[in-house]
């Protein structure tokens, strides 16, 4: 071979290797850019209008698109029903698979199946999570003209809450409550959000409601803190904070080590609280720039800013750590999960 020949074989390697450069590098961000390009994605919403989950979708919905590559606008669904079980069957089953259909549901939907709920035909654990806004802790709490101020005092007297359906905190930790330490709580199910719920208390038609965000409350109602208008019993945390020093936690109020676990079972949805999920199947790029322009999205100083004066708390809990989460609940020894079954299936 002479040197001519040397020099082309030369050139020709180079070209192959900036060509394949590319296609590792500048093509693929092109590639990821046309997929999203005039383009419009969809966060479908598992509750009513007007609620925290309500805001926090539209909160993602302003700001995400930027965050994306080709900017592709972003928009809003509500598909309210069984505490946000019909949509994620929805996002399991039919809705698009390609990245351009997500979903805010409530982190109850993880547990579900592994209480045997019938209608939850779904795997949670083949979700794409995106990421969290903020952890949360949950309150069960009454109307400030119910004649109960403590847990105990639910042991005496029955006391109305209501609930959103299957798949929701409002039924099961009510529930946790009456099996775990024979509270007497009436459960009123069929709300199709925590924003009806609130105005049921308004009224008189319940007395409480177990499973209401404290942040949700914040940025809701919160001169009902202020004022007094509603009365703490316990919090569904993992851990307390400062908030509520003086409310205890329901995982302190549990007389066994099994029941214990299964409140830290019921707990965890915390951790899951306002969750922004991808469908089954996405593809893994399209996932990872999903998470890309979740996490850039959280730092953006416009989101930051319209979430506080919105009073919607920004701490962000990430896809993989969700996902991690979601892989040891299905780990649960399995005399727990027969303690939660038990739980779930009481009336």
């Amino acid at each position: 071979m002479n040197a001519v020949e040397r020099g082309r074989r030369a050139v020709l390697m180079l070209a192959a290797t900036m060509l394949a450069a590319c296609s590792l590098l500048f093509c693929g961000a092109v590639g990821a850019a046309d997929f999203y390009q005039g383009k419009q994605v969809t966060i479908v919403v598992g509750f009513s209008a007007g609620g925290t989950y309500d805001a926090t979708a539209r909160l993602f919905a302003r700001h995400l698109g930027k965050h994306l590559p080709g900017k592709p606008t972003v928009i809003v669904r509500n598909m309210p029903g069984a505490g946000s079980l019909i949509a994620t069957m929805s996002l399991y089953g039919s809705l698009p698979k390609d990245g351009t259909t997500l979903g805010v549901v409530g982190g109850g939907i993880v547990l579900e199946p592994l209480l045997g709920n019938p209608q939850a035909n779904y795997d949670p654990r083949r979700f794409n999570w995106i990421g969290g806004r903020t952890p949360d802790n949950f309150l069960c709490l009454v109307w400030h003209t119910a004649p109960v101020n403590t847990l105990q005092d639910v042991i005496k007297r029955e006391t109305i809450v209501g609930a959103t359906g299957p798949g929701s905190r409002t039924l099961t930790y009510p529930k946790a409550f009456n099996e775990l330490l024979g509270t007497k709580f009436k459960i009123v199910s069929g709300y199709p959000g925590g924003n009806e719920i609130t105005l049921a208390l308004e009224r008189g038609e319940v007395e409480g409601y177990c499973g209401w965000a404290l942040g949700s409350i914040k940025s809701r109602n919160a001169d009902w803190i202020r004022d007094g208008k509603i009365k703490p019993l316990a919090q569904f945390t993992l851990s307390k904070t400062g908030n509520l020093p003086n409310v205890p936690l329901a995982t302190d109020l549990a007389t066994t080590e099994n029941g214990r676990r299964a409140i830290e079972f019921f707990a965890a949805d915390s951790v899951l609280a306002w969750p922004l999920v991808a469908p089954p199947d996405v593809p893994a790029e399209r996932l990872a720039e999903l998470r890309a322009a979740f996490d850039a999205m959280m730092r953006d100083p416009q989101l930051l800013a319209e979430a506080a004066g919105q009073g919607l708390d920004i701490d962000p809990v990430s896809g993989a750590e969700i996902t991690a989460l979601v892989q040891r609940l299905y780990g649960t020894p399995p005399e727990v999960l027969d303690l939660v079954r038990k739980i779930n299936a009481a009336r």
